[in-house]
């Protein structure tokens, strides 16, 4: 039988790996000693940044041949290794290692706790994982059971891994030393094999695992370096989790194309930003949404306005800032960011962990896009499975047959295809996401047709998902929790329109018979789920609803699409009853006529009205 193009394909990808991409760069005489990760005064050559890998490489062959010795490992099965900690050189020098010996990581949302946590390091039989203090005690509180994860497999990010050069440069931690005599050589690495899972949710509320091979991460960088032209004497702004797809996609693999640079924060600080990018001579930065705004609302607090901070910054003598590539801003946000830095461009992405399907908005597309779609691969498809016609707009920019030009962005894939690979592990949630000759993105969008030519629309996710902050899950995992309020009866949940990016979560609550809703007590009780039961921050809700009755079909299943509509306007439904929290807030509040009203003129400042009422 002749082999078909995609295996044909496989076989000449499988020499591509990350880890020779970076050897190359440790050891060209032009790329060397280039900084490649700057990190709280250190500074990272190239070199440095492949002898600290191959120490994690090192470290990961001993471990997988001890667990071979025991007869816990196949000897040629890769090593699952695990992190679970906020961004750190470790964590890069860790996944870069896997990259040189073959093994495979697992990268652990800090927000994954309990049972969630217990989940996939079961899923994903874990056997090592690298951690920091600050997290330690969540790791420890599931240890016990975990049938494949030792306390004597967990390694300590602590104090800060540094050979490289500066004044906080500090010993490493010796059980990082392991493994580096001359009997631990990693072996070659394959790039078709996964070498890091990222963690999107799962319908059933634990998460799924995208594996992302070497081919796959080498690929979206060569991509991102085309789409937007970075240079090699760019330098990068990496505050996004590198436990996210955006953080290697958008961020590092880019980078390392092309021998720039980046500067690695440990978290996101919006106060940070202005300070950072002045200091470093930043000219690039991937981000997600919400952040962005929350860097545009810092500096006008800052500076006392639009005008004030397009003086102070623009034209800022150590403001190198060029361009900014992510997704989930608003145009509104967008247009701020390029004259606050004076700046070329942001490129604002469609796309998602699976990177099935990607475009990116070029100057001159329609600004409230997500760029235009250049093949007719992808389509948006109805609850049927049928292609949704061309949407039309109104003069006042309404889709006027939004009902049936809105519908799942989707994408024309042969079962055989080097798109997509499925989820790790879940048979069930592949053949979900990928059936019927056609891979399902799970979010809401439509197409416009401007002048000849098609682009894509995001209108969010679908009725199982919610996307917040630059992350999907669903809504199974935030109805668990809901549900488990005292007093409760029923739970809906989904997610409704943000001012600013992606969306907000709303739950709806009916009642048992008798009983009253206590704002501050629901409140307690969402803070204290986060803090004993494995709850993620990012799934307590936002908005909450008092129904006296949940719409239900036929088939008593809750009508969650005739929620998700009416949203939380009490304008357009004065008889709605709803609670809300923002930051900052201590408890859930009333939404009355004049704080909606604020939110309402919040949406239409950022541009996002046509989302509050579509």
């Amino acid at each position: 039988m002749v082999a078909s193009i995609t295996s044909l394909a496989r076989r000449g990808l499988r020499f591509l790996t990350v880890g020779r991409l970076l050897r190359w760069r440790a050891t060209s005489p032009v790329s060397r000693n280039r900084p490649f990760v700057l990190w709280e005064g250190e500074t990272f050559s190239y070199a440095d940044t492949y002898r600290e890998a191959l120490r994690f490489a090192a470290l990961m062959t001993e471990l997988r041949r001890e667990a071979a010795r025991r007869g816990e490992l196949a000897p040629d099965a890769p090593l699952p290794f695990g992190i679970y900690q906020d961004n750190s050189p470790a964590f890069l020098f860790a996944i870069f290692g896997a990259s040189l010996s073959g093994d495979l990581v697992f990268g652990l949302n800090t927000g994954f706790r309990g049972d969630t946590l217990a989940a996939v390091l079961d899923r994903g039989q874990v056997r090592a994982v690298l951690t920091t203090p600050d997290h330690l005690d969540q790791l420890e509180r599931v240890l016990d059971g975990r049938p494949t994860l030792h306390r004597d497999a967990i390694f300590l990010d602590a104090p800060p891994l540094a050979s490289g050069t500066g004044p906080n440069a500090t010993p490493r931690p010796p059980a990082l030393a392991l493994g580096t005599g001359p009997n631990a050589t990693p072996r070659p690495a394959d790039g078709n094999a996964p070498l890091v899972v990222i963690y999107t949710s799962g319908t059933t509320g634990v998460p799924k695992g995208i594996g992302c091979s070497h081919v796959k991460l080498l690929g979206a960088g060569a991509l991102t370096r085309v789409r937007i032209g970075l240079r090699s004497t760019d330098r990068g702004y990496l505050c996004m989790p590198l436990y996210h797809s955006n953080a290697w996609l958008l961020g590092i693999m880019p980078l390392l194309h092309v021998g720039g640079s980046f500067v690695l924060k440990r978290r996101f600080s919006a106060s940070a930003f202005e300070e950072d990018v002045l200091a470093h001579g930043v000219t690039y930065m991937n981000y997600v949404g919400q952040p962005v705004h929350y860097i545009l609302s810092a500096l006008e607090a800052k500076h006392g306005g639009p005008e004030a901070v397009e003086r102070a910054l623009a034209r800022h003598p150590r403001n190198h800032f060029r361009i900014a590539h992510g997704n989930g801003a608003s145009a509104v946000d967008r247009q701020k960011l390029v004259r606050y830095l004076g700046m070329e461009h942001v490129y604002e992405l469609y796309g998602s962990t699976e990177a099935v399907i990607s475009t990116v908005l070029q100057p001159g597309d329609p600004p409230d896009s997500v760029g235009r779609l250049r093949t007719k691969r992808v389509c948006i498809l109805d609850e049927e499975g049928r292609e949704c016609p061309p949407a039309i707009v109104d003069a006042q920019g309404r889709i006027t047959n939004y009902d049936q030009a809105v519908g799942e962005i989707a994408a024309r894939l042969d079962s055989d295809n080097l798109f997509f690979d499925g989820y790790f592990r879940d048979a069930g949630a592949s053949s979900r996401k990928y059936r019927d000759g056609y891979y399902r993105s799970g979010d809401l969008g439509h197409v416009r047709v401007v002048n000849g030519k098609r682009y894509l629309y995001f209108d969010g996710r679908t009725d199982d998902w919610i996307r917040k902050d630059g992350e999907n899950f669903s809504v199974e995992s935030v109805v668990r929790y809901a549900a488990a309020q005292p007093g409760v009866a029923l739970a809906a949940a989904y997610g409704v329109p943000s001012d600013v990016s992606d969306e907000k979560v709303m739950v709806a609550l009916q009642l048992r018979e008798g009983a009253d809703f206590d704002p501050r007590a629901v409140f307690e009780r969402f803070l204290e789920q986060q803090r004993d039961e494995g709850m993620d921050p990012k799934w307590m809700p936002d908005y909450v609803r008092i129904v006296p009755e949940m719409p239900m079909s036929t088939t008593q299943k809750v009508l969650v699409r005739e929620l998700k509509r009416q949203g939380f306007d009490i304008e357009a439904h004065p008889d709605m009853v709803v609670w809300l929290r923002e930051r900052g807030d201590d408890t859930y509040r009333p939404l009355t006529p004049a704080t909606f009203e604020a939110i309402r003129r919040r949406f239409e400042e950022n541009g996002r009205e046509r989302l509050l009422r579509p």
